[in-house]
């Protein structure tokens, strides 16, 4: 059997040369150069640009995009991304070993980016009592890197197709924040892959769809955040000479309601015919319910009126995202908004807040924070982008005012609100302009 072993990966080593060992999902020889590709998994960047030694790889890679292994040197390289030349989001310094492959994930958001630098090669599979670099037949060997910011730590569920978690164990079990593990072998064949929050059956990612795992094949899971506080998105990747990857979106999203309308009763929420929310009052803010991330009718009744649909309108939740939906105006002329959120952790010392005007009254708002002009125009109905607000752990107080757009009259004054750094916070302006109020809400 070692025998077997060894001379097998002798040829497939010699193969890689060429056009490398049965590529895509079955067995696959790592590459004999140093290499490297490069994963963007940063939700709300442009376009990335990764160099090396400020010299330009790799240009113009999207969000949930990667490359396939490029040929770089060893030695210690700087490795640096931008927004496509603009603003760097990661600047380090990383040690490339001769021979060896590697996989550099840019994550997190744009304003706190991170990096992590797997290594591909050479892996080492516990089979048969022994380590092998290349799994027996009749199974894949897979390795989990938790790197989904503000979930924390994970349990990886490999099953068929709607097993009961409940009556099942994990295949990964409690992966940190910030820890890849060593690789685990699994029978070969088609599963659904799961993930949940550590010693919970509280799922996070769910593939849906069945995921066929090729014989011998090796492969590396990033979980990753998406901007939900509780969701994650999972990237699976091959260790093969060519380094293909593929993105698998969740069934799962989240969101929740902020009641702005002058409807008087509190509102009740269906999501395709079924009651999902129930009685959320003038300026409440309900929590995060999980739904199906595909298109769905959303239904807003009065709770005095159950049955009777004061506002029916399309959803399309996007995977591993929080929403907040909010409904704004009179019974007769509801409006909806669904926002999409940023709920992973803020930069160090900073709180991230935007400002939504949900007033059907007032046309335009410009917003100050402390006195100084922060965002200009915020139209009814809408929000403005997220802003960094310097902050401490205990949390710090600001002045937020709201003046008609273009001119120095206040529509409301929020003279002591209190922002905590390393959360996301959303301000709303609601109810009629003669006496708008505001609402402040902890997102994440």
């Amino acid at each position: 059997m070692i025998l077997r072993r060894a001379l097998y990966i002798l040829l497939c080593f010699g193969a890689a040369v060429l056009a490398g060992c049965n590529s895509g999902n079955g067995v696959g020889a790592m590459p004999i150069n140093t290499t490297v590709r490069v994963v963007n998994l940063v939700p709300n960047s442009r376009p990335i640009t990764f160099l090396v030694d400020n010299n330009a790889l790799v240009t113009g890679l999207g969000f949930e995009q990667q490359t396939l292994y490029l040929d770089t040197t060893n030695g210690t390289h700087e490795f640096s991304v931008t927004d496509g030349g603009n603003s760097t989001l990661v600047v380090v310094n990383e040690t490339l070993t001769n021979g060896q492959a590697y996989t550099f994930v840019v994550y997190g958001p744009a304003d706190a980016a991170s990096s992590n630098l797997l290594t591909d090669s050479p892996v080492s599979i516990p089979q048969d009592g022994t380590l092998v670099t290349i799994p027996d037949g009749g199974t894949f060997a897979i390795r989990l890197a938790n790197l989904a910011l503000g979930v924390g730590a994970i349990d990886m569920y490999i099953t068929a197709p709607g097993a009961d978690l409940a009556l099942t164990a994990p295949t990964i079990i409690n992966i940190p924040y910030g820890v890849d593990t060593t690789f685990t072998p699994v029978n070969t064949g088609s599963y659904e892959v799961r993930l949940a929050t550590t010693g919970t059956k509280d799922v996070i990612f769910d593939s849906g769809a069945v995921i066929a795992f090729g014989d011998q094949s090796i492969l590396e899971a990033v979980a990753y955040s998406k901007g939900s506080s509780k969701l994650a998105g999972l990237d699976i990747l091959n260790l093969n000479t060519q380094g293909s990857a593929q993105i698998y979106q969740s069934l799962l999203a989240r969101f929740k309601l902020v009641n702005a309308s002058a409807v008087g009763p509190p509102l009740n929420v269906l999501v395709d015919g079924v009651l999902t929310l129930t009685n959320v009052p003038f300026a409440g803010v309900s929590v995060y319910v999980k739904t199906l991330a595909q298109p769905q009718t959303v239904s807003i009744e009065s709770s005095a009126t159950p049955g009777a649909s004061l506002l029916t309108f399309p959803a399309n939740f996007s995977p591993s995202t929080d929403s907040s939906v909010v409904i704004s105006g009179s019974a007769g002329a509801l409006q909806d908004l669904i926002l999409t959120d940023n709920n992973m952790p803020s930069p160090t010392g900073r709180a991230r807040v935007r400002f939504v005007n949900a007033s059907p009254d007032l046309a335009s708002l410009d917003v100050y924070v402390d006195f100084v002009p922060t965002f200009a125009n915020v139209v009814t109905n809408s929000a403005s982008g997220y802003t960094e607000l310097v902050a401490n752990l205990t949390g710090s107080t600001f002045n937020i005012g709201f003046n008609i757009a273009g001119t120095t009259t206040p529509a409301l004054v929020l003279p002591s609100v209190t922002f905590v750094a390393g959360t996301t916070y959303t301000v709303y302006v609601v109810g009629p302009g003669s006496s708008p109020q505001g609402v402040v809400v902890s997102d994440n």
